[in-house]
């Protein structure tokens, strides 16, 4: 096809290619557009049509990687010649993918890596900043298109492979400022992914490091993700401490982890226990002053052990809440306080869940280290 010096000729060639069908197309397609300089419309022509004929994303883009590997245009910079083309080719195909409804194909972030690094590796990397930057905004894009039009690619690590390829364009050390706004569309894709895996009680490794790919200090992503943990106190305690840490929790030894199951069978009982003796509490202190009024007048002999009564109870609920302390246990509400239902800590009843809903028996829960809500024991009850 570039073998037609007029643009308006090479788009006519694709519009007849594009109703045709032979087991040459595909490739004789995806030669087109490596080939192509300035046509955008033969290019965007040819990729529809490429689109069209190939069975996943990833064989199109297997193609295209085959074609403009074996480019060598005979320019003074044949790097920034190949890079530009490589930039206008993933326009293109951005505008494409929303149309199209072909699946991703096995190893599509492998094979986007291989079309982007690839061709570079052959005629040497572009030397302008210019279009180091075009091309990366592009790739970008071309990242956070792929995950949001096939959702199953954005829990895949690999797919944002190419984002690493990218930063050693730029320099290794940092972002470019003008790459800001597609650095955060991909920052949102890659918290999402790790927010829906982690409500699955899953942990990815490689996709947390994306954080730090995609971030210029691993201050800033260490912050990303302890804000995600934050924000999501319905996550697993594990997951949270893998957000907020960096790394999973050490598993107890096979001793510590049998005494700890016994002394766990425990927990809802003592978390009952403190539940009442609070009750307790707040009835003897509503009581004494009454009570000794009465008794001093009416029963003198009956003063004494009362007052003994109401000062056992004290100790006794004093004694549990240090029992309960031990095992980091606490209660989440107040009998008859409003609060926002969350469906980890309460279980409606008798109606339909609401925003805020009325506590009728707290949840016993596990504090976390900084005394915030941990893992809950038992539910309590709201309505």
């Amino acid at each position: 096809m570039h073998l037609l010096a007029d643009a308006d000729d090479r788009l006519n060639l694709a519009r007849a290619c594009a109703q045709a069908n032979a087991p040459w197309l595909p490739g004789y397609l995806a030669t087109a557009v490596a080939g192509e300089e300035t046509g955008e419309k033969p290019r965007a022509e040819c990729l529809a049509a490429l689109l069209a004929r190939v069975p996943t994303l990833e064989d199109a883009l297997r193609r295209l990687a085959d074609a403009f590997e074996a480019l060598r245009p005979a320019t003074e910079s044949p790097g920034n010649t190949v890079a530009r083309r490589l930039t206008r080719t993933l326009s293109g195909l951005r505008a494409a993918l929303v149309e199209s409804e072909l699946d991703a194909g096995t190893d599509l972030g492998k094979t986007l890596n291989r079309l982007v690094a690839g061709p570079l590796a052959q005629c040497g990397r572009p030397q302008e900043d210019k279009v180091q930057i075009e091309l990366s905004r592009e790739v970008l894009l071309t990242v956070h298109d792929v995950v949001r039009t096939r959702l199953s690619m954005v829990t895949d690590p690999d797919v944002y492979s190419v984002v690493e390829y990218c930063k050693r364009l730029c320099g290794g050390s940092g972002w470019p400022k003008e790459l800001n706004k597609p650095l955060e569309r991909l920052i949102k894709n890659v918290t999402e992914a790790l927010l829906l895996l982690g409500r699955q009680q899953q942990c990815d490794q490689k996709l947390l490091s994306q954080l730090h790919v995609l971030t210029n200090h691993p201050e800033r992503a260490r912050a990303i993700a302890q804000e995600l943990s934050a924000r999501h106190p319905e996550l697993h305690e594990d997951v949270r401490h893998w957000l907020e840490k960096g790394r999973l929790k050490v598993n107890r030894p096979a001793s510590a982890t049998a005494v700890e199951a016994v002394a766990s069978r425990a927990d809802e009982s003592i978390g009952l226990a403190l539940q009442v003796a609070r009750e307790l509490r707040a009835t003897g202190k509503a009581l004494r002053e009454p009570l000794k009024s009465s008794l001093e007048i009416y029963e003198p002999g009956l003063l004494s052990p009362a007052l003994s009564l109401v000062e056992q109870a004290e100790r006794l609920t004093s004694e549990i809440e240090q029992v309960a302390g031990l095992r980091a246990l606490d209660l989440h509400g107040v009998p008859g306080q409003e609060i926002d239902m969350s469906p980890k800590y309460f279980t409606p009843v008798g109606t339909e869940p609401r925003q805020r809903m009325t506590v009728r028996q707290p949840a016993v829960v596990r504090l976390r280290a900084d005394g915030s809500l941990g893992d809950v024991i038992t539910k309590g009850l709201v309505d």
